[in-house]
């Protein structure tokens, strides 16, 4: 009967691999490792299921156990780590040191008693009828049974005398390693020797055993060894000392048995790693290599040991195979390795030891840079591709002088190459993989040494320029280039360096020169003409600026003064004159002055500019001096007084393009004239201003009085016609009343000139007063200083006083009526002459004695008003 009976009905391949496991105890141990694998990862597959995930073989066993933990599928974090314990302990080891087949059935049945343990959880947790566990039966520990008299055990190599090699220092710790026949070092393999005895006294005697040194040397462990063994097991807390009484601390026991399976796990990579049965690609991804990587214990000194067995590899399979990419690629040495071991190496060589699969190494490497030089790679790529950094590239050149010899060959054969096919320069360096400043160095090391590439390229470049002025002739720079094989910077580079006497420069200048002008004789500007044409700016300003190109210079000019004529008859504005022609707007100003004093050039440019231009802005400056001053003038019609003077004078002269010019602008000046000495300027500002010469006024000194004059009346007139007194018309007009009256007189005494002013003074000031002030006077009564005061806003007393004077008003008695609190003298009141308000009419739009008629007033009622005390 089977401990694994009890999975019969509930999972039947589970109760095979449960029965097959215990019958292999004894017969086979080391398959129950083999089978407890298949056994653990049915449960899981299982327990997977049931979380709703599928098994991945290519993950890790107990990473996917932490998934169904994780997952809603209730799991106790016990059983997650029996599990993971149970799977960790089948891959368990033993070493040589004592009863390895007896250790070997010990490490079984442990599995065994972990395997029933889980199933019978497995069974309790997952089984829907709960009472059906119940019934389950206790584990029955199997005897051992350590003959082979009825049975050939399977023996399983000792681990010690597989391993063909002892390293310096301990794989666990690190340590130097003084032992002989071990990878382990002293202390380390008694931590694994210890621990065997440990398992199999428990196996023997029962986790619960009470027992004590007697009783271990009774088992078969010498005395010497057996306190030895006490005393560690109890730094270890494994085993607890009571007395004379020992037992076991069960407590830690799975992180004990964690420790001893990673020292064995560790000792077992190496050992299938050295002997080729795993590869590093496989042991880079153990879990051991990854925590060592991190520098976790009792890893770190595995994965140095494992990054030095590569190397070793790596060395090894460079001798063998004399394929570098094959031996990295094999061995998954890292480029940081390769370095590494390149710069240890190096240094080595430097010293005199050799190292062969370094020198092989370098000499592959160099082959495969060599052979890709000869496709036309570039250094910058090759050394990218096959990760050769300056430090080996300067070895090969300083140790191999026939290698630097034979990539400069291979780049020189390549420009050679690259000229028979008609390429440019830039396609010429990037077929030959090489810089522009190495083409530089080889042209010139070529042209030193007269090889045949010096030869080529310069009968190649001589034939391509001849190609290309043939071209120009009748395509653009661009295009001619293309034709003729060169890039733009090919051709910067020839005409820069190109001896300025020679043909290529010199018909290539001409042609250039010409293509320029046309593109300004349409109207492009300078820049746009250079950017057209393709050259640049500073080969413009060495034509305009060198003797040899005067010629060019001239038509230049000539194109220039040609647009600015264009310019002028569009109508365009100056500025944008200026920018079309490339000059400045003084420029243009000066040009026509030069054609003005007789350069041929510049002559068409005065021709139009005074036949056309002139007079519109003659007539246009004649307009806005009826308004403005001169100045605003000038400046509104970009004349100057030079200018003006001028086309004056010719006027005046009888030019009959300025004789009218002349009428208009003398006119002007004289009303400037008066417009000033009006405004009360003196005689000289009002000659600068208007600008009259001394002649002119002296010619017509009348007329400008007259002028003056005139104004004047037109400001006294305009002036009373809004209802303003004589004493506000005159300090308008610049003069006195008194003046104003002298012209009325003169007016109305019959000189002609007067005679106007006259009529529309009295229509429009004396009369409108005078009428109705007649008829107030005459009157019994009156009070004269009353009466001018009470229509100050309509007359003033100098008014009064000229009309009296002049028979305007008759005046033939005053009466004076005083009151009787007035002193007895009035002579004083009478002088005075104060008269009390009018009562206004309604009707009248005027208020007291406004310019209307006198019928528009109650003459009784204004004698009661001046006859009122």
């Amino acid at each position: 009967m089977s401990n694994f009976d009890f999975l019969k009905d509930f999972d039947e391949t589970l109760w095979k691999l449960g029965n097959r496991i215990e019958k292999q105890v004894n017969i086979s141990p080391s398959g129950v490792k083999a089978d407890s694998t298949t056994f653990l990862e049915h449960i899981l597959k299982k327990l997977l299921a049931m979380a709703g995930m599928k098994y991945n073989s290519r993950k890790n066993f107990t990473d996917q156990v932490d998934a169904v933990f994780r997952s809603e599928l209730k799991m106790s974090n016990s059983y997650r780590e029996k599990i993971k314990n149970a799977y960790n302990y089948r891959n368990k080891i033993h070493d040589e040191f004592e009863e390895i087949e007896k250790h070997e059935f010990q490490d079984a049945l442990q599995l065994h008693e972990k395997l029933f343990y889980i199933a019978r959880k497995f069974y309790r947790d997952y089984n829907d009828d709960y009472d059906a566990y119940k019934g389950v039966p206790e584990y029955k520990p199997l005897k051992l049974d350590f003959s082979d008299d009825e049975v050939e055990l399977v023996r399983v190599p000792d681990f010690n005398h597989i391993v063909d090699v002892r390293y310096d220092y301990c794989v666990i710790c690190g340590q130097p390693n003084h032992l002989n026949y071990s990878i382990y070092c002293h202390k380390c393999s008694r931590v694994i020797e210890n621990a065997n005895t440990f398992i199999s006294i428990r196996n023997a005697f029962g986790k619960d055993a009470r027992f004590t040194k007697e009783d271990l040397m009774e088992y078969g462990i010498a005395e010497g060894y057996a306190n030895q063994f006490i005393n560690s097991m109890v730094r270890e807390d494994m085993l607890r000392v009571m007395g004379r009484f020992i037992t076991f601390n069960n407590m830690h026991l799975d992180e004990y048995l964690t420790k001893i399976d990673n020292y064995i796990a560790v000792g077992e990579l190496i050992t299938r790693f050295r002997e080729d049965k795993i590869t590093p690609s496989e042991i880079k991804k153990s879990m051991e290599y990854k925590r060592g990587s991190f520098r976790q214990e009792p890893f770190y000194q595995f994965f140095k040991i494992i990054n030095q067995e590569i190397i070793n590899k790596f060395e090894k399979d460079i001798l063998t195979t004399e394929d570098i990419k094959r031996s990295i690629e094999y061995t998954t040495i890292t480029q940081n390795e390769l370095k590494r071991w390149y710069d240890i190496q190096l240094a080595q060589y430097k010293k005199g030891n050799i190292n062969e699969s370094f020198v092989v190494f370098n000499d592959l490497l160099k082959e495969n840079y060599i052979e890709l030089k000869r496709t036309g790679m570039s250094d910058k790529e090759i050394r990218k591709t096959l990760n050769v950094n300056d430090v080996v590239y300067g070895f090969w050149c300083y140790y191999d002088s026939e290698f630097e010899s034979e990539i400069k060959q291979i780049k020189i054969d390549l420009l050679i190459k690259a000229i028979q096919d008609g390429k440019t320069k830039a396609d010429i360096i990037d077929a030959a993989g090489v810089t522009p400043k190495e083409y530089d160095d080889l042209v010139k090391l070529s042209e030193f040494k007269g090889n045949e590439f010096a030869r080529l390229r310069n009968q190649e470049i001589e034939t391509r320029k001849k190609d290309f002025v043939r071209y120009l002739k009748s395509n653009d720079l661009k295009h001619s280039c293309s034709l003729a094989k060169f890039s733009l910077d090919d051709f910067y580079d020839y005409y820069e360096k190109e001896y300025e006497n020679s043909y290529f420069f010199k018909r290539t200048t001409e042609i250039l020169m010409d293509k320029y002008l046309a593109q300004r004789r349409l109207g492009k500007t300078k820049e746009d003409a250079v950017e057209i044409v393709g050259i640049k700016k500073e080969y413009l300003d060495r034509w305009l600026s060198r003797t040899q190109y005067s010629d060019f210079k001239d038509d230049d000019l000539k194109v220039t003064v040609s647009l600015i004529l264009r310019g002028l008859k569009r109508k365009q504005p100056l500025s944008e004159i200026a920018e079309i022609a490339g000059v400045k707007e003084n420029a243009i100003r000066t040009y026509v002055k030069l054609g003005g004093r007789g350069s041929n050039v510049y002559a068409p440019l005065f021709e139009y500019y005074e036949a056309e231009i002139v007079p519109q802005k003659l007539e246009r400056f004649t307009e806005i001096i009826a308004t403005k001053s001169i100045r605003k003038a000038l400046d509104a019609t970009d004349l100057t007084f030079e200018e003006i003077d001028r086309y004056y004078n010719l006027g005046k002269s009888g030019d009959e393009r300025f004789v009218q010019f002349y009428e208009d602008f003398l006119d002007k000046k004289k009303l400037h004239y008066v417009y000033y000495k009006n405004n009360g300027k003196s005689h000289k500002i009002a000659m600068r201003e208007s600008r009259l010469t001394a002649e002119e006024y002296e010619e017509c000194r009348d007329e400008l009085e007259g002028i003056s004059r005139k104004i004047k009346f037109n400001i006294v007139l305009e002036t009373i016609a809004s209802d303003k007194t004589s004493n506000v018309a005159a300090s308008k007009a610049g003069c006195s009343v008194d003046e104003i009256y002298e012209w009325y007189f003169r007016g109305r005494d019959g000189d002609e000139d007067y005679r106007q002013f006259y009529e529309n003074f009295h229509k429009g000031y004396v009369r409108p007063n005078i009428e109705p002030l007649q008829k107030i006077m005459d009157t019994e009564q009156f009070k004269v200083d009353n009466l001018i005061r009470s229509n100050k806003e309509h007359f003033t007393k100098r008014d009064f006083e000229i009309w009296m004077k002049n028979g305007l008003i008759n005046v033939d008695v005053i009466h004076i009526e005083s009151d009787d609190d007035e002193d007895e003298d009035d002579e004083k009141t009478r002088d005075t002459v104060k008269l009390k308000t009018r009562v206004k009419n309604p009707n009248s739009k005027r208020s007291s004695l406004g310019r209307l008629d006198s019928n528009d007033y109650d003459v009784e009622e204004l004698k009661r008003q001046i006859l009122r005390k």
